[in-house]
């Protein structure tokens, strides 16, 4: 299984974020991470992975556009080429309280959910809370998002 972690990240809070999802899939899975101002979405239609997980933040109450426009463009490009990729899902950081940021995810995970070349997208998205805006990720929020993957992970061998 091949599984591509695109990250949008300003502070590297969405790297370091990615860099703890991947770790927790098994050996024998090839995760990649990249963000979406270095790896064209072209790019990745090539690989063709077999999941996609989208990172975003929420920056001045905007909801992660560059990862949204970058996801809109992967699924034009992949609707030419006839690929389509079976899982998607995704994950916001941001410094708001949690409760807060759900209609950001809500709407995030929709985009994911509205491409037509993504098989099945996970019922729900990671958000992880910040310190401030430069961050750090809130350390229980590392946590939380591990127990996220994992569950993914199981939904993606059902």
């Amino acid at each position: 299984m091949k599984v591509q972690i695109m990250t949008d990240t300003r502070f590297g809070n969405g790297k370091l974020l990615a860099e703890a999802l991947k770790q927790e899939f098994s050996s024998d899975v090839d995760v990649n991470i990249a963000d979406v101002k270095e790896v064209s979405p072209e790019k990745i239609a090539e690989d063709v992975p077999n999941a996609i997980i989208l990172g975003g933040a929420i920056r001045a109450f905007r909801g992660a556009p560059k990862s949204k426009s970058w996801l809109a463009n992967l699924d034009k490009i992949l609707k030419k080429s006839g690929k389509k990729i079976q899982f998607g899902t995704g994950f916001l950081t941001h410094a708001m309280p949690t409760e807060k940021a759900q209609g950001y995810a809500k709407k995030y995970l929709s985009k994911i959910d509205t491409m037509s070349m993504i098989e099945n997208t996970y019922s729900e998205l990671l958000t992880a809370q910040v310190k401030d805006i430069k961050g750090p990720i809130i350390p229980e929020e590392m946590e939380k998002a591990k127990g996220y993957i994992k569950e993914f992970i199981n939904w993606t061998q059902k």
